[in-house]
């Protein structure tokens, strides 16, 4: 059966609905524009939030030109600032490497500065779904490590993607929460094992995938370069001008931008070329996306 191109993002999403939900019915410099206007969110009182979101403090907002995109809004100060900027950054780098994630930005609302989350309504989390066994969930889980591990993202347990249907019968893995993105450190952080795939993490305690290592050994270098061909086209001219986007409530914009674009650029390459030694060019799979697709959906 033919592979599902997971890169090709409005032919995998499908549904021009969820292709204008997830914004992928404009380009990035049209997304970037519209993102860094201030007031282009205003506050809904009225707006039914989900209660996780309410709990944590977040707030309904929608799009003054477009009223029925809505999104989950948070007052930030102090180092929330800086946090939500990477997590921002996080995003825009998602979107430039064809990556299936939900939105967040960092923006003004009546001169007040918050973090914002595109709602996405009727949607599951990931941890209500069998994802050790059904190979489309799987691999978008597979390729999403290569944008974790450059991005020092170490806080990825199932809780942090949600799964939205297509119409059809399609998971689509949503990447969400990119609060503890680690843009701004220096050194090597996450260390490839040298004997066989694996990863050292300085953060003992998180988990940077949900799937276990075995998963990852399943594929060859044809598969993730749907991921990296994406990565290795970034340049710093591009990855500096997403960060100057996204830190511009941030006194120290330029410094912090120099020093995420030379970070990212170092690992984008470190990555990169540690996945080409320990894997082969190409391995042999098929599945049946089709049936899989039909038979989590009625689970």
């Amino acid at each position: 059966m033919e592979k599902l191109k997971y890169d090709d993002i409005k032919a995998f999403v499908h549904d021009d609905d969820l292709i204008k939900l997830l914004c992928y019915d404009k380009t990035s410099d049209e997304l970037f524009e519209d993102f860094v206007k201030d007031d282009f969110l205003k506050i809904d009182s009225g707006m039914k939030i989900p209660f996780f979101a309410e709990i944590r403090d977040y707030r309904g907002a929608i799009e003054k030109n477009s009223p029925e995109s809505q999104w989950l809004v948070k007052p930030i100060k102090g180092k929330d600032v800086i946090e939500s900027a990477m997590a921002m950054i996080s995003f825009f780098m998602d979107l430039f490497t064809h990556t299936l994630s939900v939105p967040v930005i960092v923006t003004k609302i009546d001169n007040v500065l918050y973090k914002a989350t595109k709602l996405i309504n009727k949607a599951e989390q990931l941890s209500g779904a069998n994802y050790t066994v059904y190979p489309e969930l799987i691999e978008q889980l597979v390729l999403d490590i290569v944008n974790r591990w450059i991005t020092y993202d170490e806080d990825r347990n199932p809780n942090n993607y949600l799964i939205k249907y297509n119409s059809k019968n399609q998971n689509l893995v949503l990447a969400i929460d990119f609060g503890n993105c680690d843009l701004l450190y220096k050194d090597i952080k996450i260390k490839g094992l040298a004997k066989g795939f694996g990863w050292q993490k300085k953060e003992k305690t998180r988990y940077l995938t949900p799937l276990k290592t075995d998963n990852f050994v399943s594929y060859g270098m044809d598969f993730y370069n749907i991921r990296f061909d994406y990565f290795r086209k970034m340049d710093s001219k591009t990855l500096y001008s997403i960060c100057k986007k996204a830190l511009r409530f941030d006194p120290d914009k330029d410094t912090y931008s120099k020093t995420i674009t030379n970070n990212i650029l170092r690992r984008i390459n470190y990555v990169y070329k540690y996945f080409a030694a320990k894997l082969p060019e190409t391995i042999e799979k098929k599945n049946d996306y089709n049936a899989m697709g039909k038979t989590f959906q009625q689970m």
